[in-house]
Parts: structure tokens; C-alpha cells; sequence
């Protein structure tokens, strides 16, 4: 019986020693957690998945070994690493490989400085151009390997990294709407022409939106006898019902009979046009064969081009400013600035520079001190040494100070019985004026008053400078 007990104490003992052997040294298996091969995106963080430790199929805790992890791995270039993982448990070594892809799988980004075209109806040209900036994250800006091109109404932008990574975007064109067609008069709607004379319409033009002529048969009604007084109408009549009509007056124009005025010269001045009462200005000049001489300006920008009819009608062209705006007494350079680009207007539509010119506000303004001390005087100097001619004036009509139609009469009319060679100020943008030219030309050319236009030879009118 004591040799069962002892016997059995013994199995016991080495049964337990098999079980500790059993427990520490029974099959070890390590597995990658995920793949054998992953990727991970250049610059990223990369995040390890590790691995997992079983010891017959039991997962053991992390604590129960120990593990090291030897890598070549450099997640800011683009390549193929080998991260080795080193497991230790009780003394027993273990390696397991995984394989790592740095890559670059992100698309360039393509930005652009407007999201649609618009591009002219007529003219077929884009209003803006398209600017692009393409930016990769591993290649950095790739702006200049981009391809651009129109297809179907779209501006096509594509590009491909150093990864083959392709990104494209497309832009897409808009055509601005179809202009109206254009059925409009030649020269004046109202024409004056001297009884006796000949007359010759001068037509319309009928364009498409674009500028571009429609020939089309045009219905014309309306005659003009020149052999008698009246105002007679012509009109021009196209496939859609559209008309124009002009308006045609034949008159008798007003003999100089001599006298006290028959040796007086009136220069009749019109400042601060072009604008939209100037072509009546210029209809009523027609009409009594008077010449002015306008100072021009740019203020009413769509009204510009008549300059070229004032030109053509055998008026003098002198500049007054191109914005009229005060400012343009801060500098001698500020003035010549303003001065020179008026200037151009009038070779566009002349063929020459003028050479003559009127100060906003006249030599003798006050308003110029509160921009610069003695700028008037330096100018007109400066303006004088380059060839330059300035006139003021000396019968003010008073429109500008808001005088009524009789007022307006009455200055000048009286005005100019006071001067042998009167230069007369007025402007073609009051409406007052305008209105009361006919009146005015009525009275002087029957009291046999001469009429001229300025020039550089002409008599001056300089007001004393006082800035």
C-alpha cells in the first residue's frame, strides 16, 4: 500500500512537470494581423497592424512576451519596405516578415480662377481667360505638365502625377446672348438743307448684332423737293415692320445784309460735351451754316464719336478735360495727364491733335487752390511752352449757372453788342441752351453778325489768373 502512495505521488509530480512543460513550451504560432503585403499612403502616418501570438491555438496576452519590431521603413518615399517582427517568449525566439508599400495614391488637385467660360457671341473670344494651378501631394506643383483643351463646349484640363494618379476637370463655355439686329439711320434723323441745293439721303444700315451687313430689299417712301420750303419726311421700312424715318427741312437760309455788324466775328464756344443734346446743337448750326468750336470731354462716354461729326461739319475740336473733374488741378502732371489722354479721343476721331483748350473753370477759377497753390499759372505756362493755345471767354449765356431760356437769350444777344470779336461760352449739355439756339441764331445772322471758329491764330480771351 505505501508503494501505491509513493508510486503515485510520483506520477503526479512528473504529470505536473509535463503540464508546466506543456504550458510554457507548446506549440507556438505567431499570425500577421491583416495582410502579408499592405500599403500605405506617402507622407501619412503609418499605422502597424502587429501581430498575434498563440500558444495551442490560445491567444496569449501581450504581456506574456516580448516583441521588437526591426524596420527600413521611410513613410515619406515612395518604395517597398520589410518590417520583421522579433517575438521572445521564454527564451524561445520567433520572426515573422511583412511587406510595406509606400505609395502615392492621391489624385492631383486641379483649382482654377472661374468656374465657367463666357465667351463673346460675336467675336467668338473668351471675357476671361482661364487660369489653372495643379498641385500633387508628392510632386508638388505640376502645373506645366497639364494639357488643356476644348472639346464639345468644354475646356478640358488633364493631368497625370509621377504615380499615374489622373485627374481632369472641365470647364464649360457659355456663349453671351445673340445681339439684336441693327436698322438705324445714317447721320441725323433730322437734316437742314438750303433751298436750291442738292440732296442726297445718306441712307441706314441694317447689321446683325455682330456688325456684320443684311442684305435685305428695304421698302423706301418719301421724296424731298429742294425747289420749295418745308420739311418733307423719308422713311426706310424692312421685312419685320421696323421704320425709320428722317426728317428733312428745306429753308431759305438768312442773308447778312451788311450794316453796324457786317465787320463783328462771333465765336460761338460749347463746353463739356459730347453728350445727348449735342446733335440738335449741331442740326441747328446746319441750319443757319454757322460754325462753333467745341471743348470737349469725355464725361458721357457713348456720346464720345460725335466729336468726329463736329469734326466732319467743318467745326473747330479743342479740349476741355477728359473727366472734368477737379482733381486734375493737383499737378501740372496730374493736368497734363487728364489733358493728353482728351487729346487722344480727338485724334480718333479727327486725324490730329488739337492744339487749342479751355481750363475747367476758365484761367481765373478759384476752386484749383484748394488742390495746389499756383498750379493755373504753372500750367498755362507749361501749356504755352508746348504750342498751346487757351481761350476763356468774354459773353457768358449763363447756362451754366442755370440760367431760363429768355436769360440765356438775353446775355448773349446784348452780350455781344459789347466786343468787337466776342468769344460766347456755352454748352451743348444744357438743355436750356439747346433749346434756345435756334432764337439765338435767328436774331444774329439777321443783324448781320459774322461767325468763326477757333484756332491758334485766333483773337484770345485770357481772364486774369489769380491761382
Amino acid at each position: 500500500m505505501k508503494r501505491f502512495v509513493v508510486a503515485l505521488g510520483l506520477t503526479g509530480i512528473i504529470c505536473l512537470l509535463i503540464g508546466v512543460i506543456w504550458l510554457i513550451y507548446g506549440k507556438i504560432t505567431i499570425k500577421l494581423n491583416g495582410d502579408d503585403t499592405v500599403t500605405s499612403t506617402v507622407f501619412l502616418e503609418y499605422n502597424d497592424l502587429g501581430v498575434s501570438v498563440y500558444r495551442n491555438d490560445f491567444l496569449l496576452d501581450k504581456s506574456k512576451y516580448e516583441l521588437k519590431i526591426d524596420t527600413n521603413l521611410n513613410k515619406d518615399v515612395l518604395g517597398t519596405y520589410k518590417e520583421t517582427y522579433n517575438i521572445n517568449y521564454h527564451g524561445r525566439n520567433f520572426k515573422l516578415d511583412r511587406t510595406i508599400k509606400i505609395v502615392d495614391d492621391v489624385k492631383p488637385v486641379i483649382t482654377t480662377n472661374i468656374n465657367k467660360v463666357v465667351r463673346d457671341y460675336c467675336t467668338k473670344k473668351d471675357k476671361e481667360k482661364i487660369k489653372y494651378n495643379i498641385i500633387d501631394n508628392y510632386d508638388g506643383d505640376i502645373t506645366n505638365k497639364a494639357s488643356m483643351e476644348e472639346i464639345d463646349n468644354n475646356y478640358l484640363i488633364k493631368i497625370v502625377d509621377s504615380s499615374n494618379n489622373e485627374n481632369e476637370l472641365n470647364i464649360p463655355i457659355e456663349l453671351t446672348e445673340k445681339p439684336k439686329d441693327i436698322f438705324k439711320l445714317k447721320d441725323s434723323s433730322s437734316i437742314y438743307v438750303v433751298k436750291g441745293s442738292k440732296y442726297k439721303d445718306s441712307g441706314y444700315t441694317y447689321t446683325d448684332g455682330c456688325g456684320n451687313k443684311i442684305d435685305e430689299d428695304i421698302k423706301l417712301e418719301g421724296t424731298v423737293d429742294t425747289s420749295k420750303n418745308g420739311t418733307y419726311k423719308v422713311s426706310y421700312t424692312n421685312s419685320k415692320g421696323d421704320k425709320l424715318t428722317r426728317s428733312v427741312t428745306v429753308y431759305t437760309p438768312s442773308v447778312n445784309n451788311g450794316g453796324s455788324n457786317k465787320d463783328k466775328v462771333i465765336y460761338l464756344t460749347f463746353d463739356d460735351g459730347p453728350g445727348s443734346y449735342t446733335e440738335k446743337v449741331l442740326n441747328t448750326l446746319a441750319k443757319y451754316n454757322v460754325k462753333a468750336t467745341f471743348f470737349v470731354t469725355h464725361q458721357f462716354g457713348g456720346y464720345v464719336n460725335l466729336i468726329k461729326k463736329e469734326y466732319e461739319q467743318g467745326h473747330s475740336v479743342g479740349v476741355h478735360s477728359y473727366t472734368h473733374n477737379w482733381n486734375i488741378y493737383k499737378s501740372v502732371d496730374a493736368y497734363l495727364s487728364d489733358f493728353n489722354k482728351m487729346n487722344e479721343d480727338v485724334l480718333k476721331y479727327t486725324g490730329s491733335y488739337s492744339k487749342i483748350f479751355r481750363f475747367p473753370g476758365g484761367s481765373s477759377n478759384t476752386v484749383s487752390r484748394s488742390y495746389s497753390k499756383g498750379v493755373v499759372k504753372a500750367i498755362a505756362s507749361k501749356m504755352t511752352s508746348l504750342g498751346y493755345q487757351y481761350f476763356d471767354w468774354d459773353v457768358d449765356s449763363g447756362d451754366a449757372a442755370g440760367a431760363s431760356r429768355s436769360k440765356i437769350y438775353s446775355n448773349v444777344v446784348n452780350g455781344v453788342k459789347r466786343c468787337s470779336k466776342c468769344i460766347v461760352l456755352m454748352h451743348d449739355i444744357k438743355p436750356n441752351t439747346v433749346n434756345e439756339l435756334d432764337n439765338i441764331l435767328k436774331t444774329l445772322t439777321s443783324q448781320g453778325y459774322k461767325f468763326g471758329t477757333l484756332n491758334t491764330n485766333s483773337p484770345t480771351v485770357h481772364h486774369t489768373i489769380v491761382n
